[in-house]
């Protein structure tokens, strides 16, 4: 069967809400769901809740009322013991079993922590015939200097990196290759219809990847194939007295679109090929966490244990260093092209000269925050939104016990 889009294929579909024991695949639809059950007004509800000042959606969470659900993530399954084999003997078991299934592998890259530490596993193995595919939208990014700039660089540095790969396994790199949006009728319908998980990621930014028009697909396949992303490194908190991995929606946008829309989507470190890979890297960014507090003299809160997961923690690149994540270069193992990098901050202001002059642009922001107004806002109830922002509140998944905070 051929379908228009990779994310609308369903058996690409790795992420879910359950509401009240029904499952969605779109935050709007599932708040709306639940919002009917529940009074219009956050504070009629504070008094039924648990004693405590929690926000709804993480009281909903812990009842089972309201949960964000991973394909590979089994709250059954023993997370209190780190898996026996290394990060690359877990990779490698990853390619070896992608290299079996499929006849072509196509790999979503950047260069950076994720995609980078991938192609490594990949190269190091020796498979034949894999594909680089670095993307960015035509309408906005491709006519930044920003942009431009990081092309090079990336590009440079890649032939250089897996220049054996290319020359004696049949690696090819297709580097900084547009894309095009969807226009304002396509982005409408899409919105309407409530085609993508995350309203915040997937709709609030008009050219994000689920908002692909379909008029321009990079890769073609022949033969079986597989489209690879480095979703998700392990977000970890702290709940009851022990570390725990926990992941919200909002760290979820759709993946990269305009590839053949009939390969499979495959998150290399969230899966259920290899599950003990993302329980591997949750124990070993918890270990380092730990070691940092330690040396800190800094408490295990929740507080100073979720800032480590932010791009802008002081941190960053050691905790990835420690889970075995690296980089193309230097700079791409950096938070540099992360939200609060300097790279990034310069990026963004570019972009939004180039969106202020594009009226198809600005005609799916002023669609956006009409549809938040009228619809969300009004369907929704208010402790799940972030009115000011514009913006659905984190939907997040339950969390998993790992390691005790007692022994920080």
């Amino acid at each position: 069967m051929t379908f228009e889009s990779l994310i609308k294929n369903p058996n690409n579909r790795h992420t879910h809400i359950k509401a009240n024991g029904k499952i969605f695949y779109s935050d709007v639809e599932a708040l709306k769901h639940i919002s009917e059950q529940l009074s219009p007004k956050g504070n009629t509800n504070r008094p039924a809740l648990d004693g405590r000042n929690s926000r709804l959606a993480d009281y909903l969470a812990r009842k089972g009322a309201l949960e964000f659900c991973i394909k590979g993530v089994d709250h059954s399954d023993d997370w209190k013991t780190e898996p026996e084999q290394t990060f690359e003997q877990l990779c490698d078991r990853m390619c070896e079993i992608l290299e079996q299934t499929y006849q072509e592998i196509y790999i979503s890259y950047s260069g950076g922590t994720d995609s980078d530490t991938i192609a490594e596993a990949f190269m190091r193995r020796g498979t034949r015939g894999v594909t680089l595919v670095n993307v960015a939208n035509n309408t906005i990014q491709m006519k930044t200097e920003a942009r431009q700039w990081l092309a090079k660089h990336t590009g440079d540095a890649v032939k250089a990196k897996y220049a054996g790969a290319i020359a004696n396994l049949g690696w090819k790199v297709l580097m900084f290759q547009g894309w095009q949006p969807n226009d304002h009728s396509q982005y409408e319908k899409n919105m309407v219809d409530n085609e993508f998980m995350s309203w915040l990621i997937d709709f609030t930014n008009t050219n994000t990847w689920a908002q692909n028009s379909g008029r321009v697909t990079l890769t073609r396949a022949d033969k079986r194939s597989c489209w690879v992303m480095g979703y998700e490194k392990p977000h970890l908190t702290v709940d009851k007295g022990w570390f725990c991995f926990q992941m919200h929606h909002n760290l979820f946008n759709a993946a990269v679109s305009c590839v053949d829309p009939n390969s499979d989507l495959i998150y290399f470190w969230l899966n259920d090929i290899v599950p003990d890979l993302i329980k591997k890297m949750a124990h070993s960014k918890c270990r380092e966490i730990k070691n940092i507090l330690k040396e800190q003299g800094h408490q295990p809160t929740t507080e100073n244990v979720e800032s480590m997961n932010s791009p802008r923690s002081p941190h960053y690149q050691r905790i990835n260093r420690a889970m075995g994540l690296g980089g193309l270069t230097r700079f791409l193992q950096s938070r540099e092209t992360h939200t609060g990098g300097s790279w990034r901050k310069l990026d963004l202001l570019q972009q939004h000269v180039v969106m202020d002059a594009h009226k198809p642009t600005i005609d799916k922001m002023n669609a956006r925050d009409r549809y938040f107004e009228e619809v969300i806002l009004k369907q929704t109830h208010s402790d799940f939104i972030d009115t000011e922002q514009k913006a659905i509140l984190p939907i997040k998944s339950k969390s998993i016990p790992i390691s005790p905070v007692g022994d920080c």
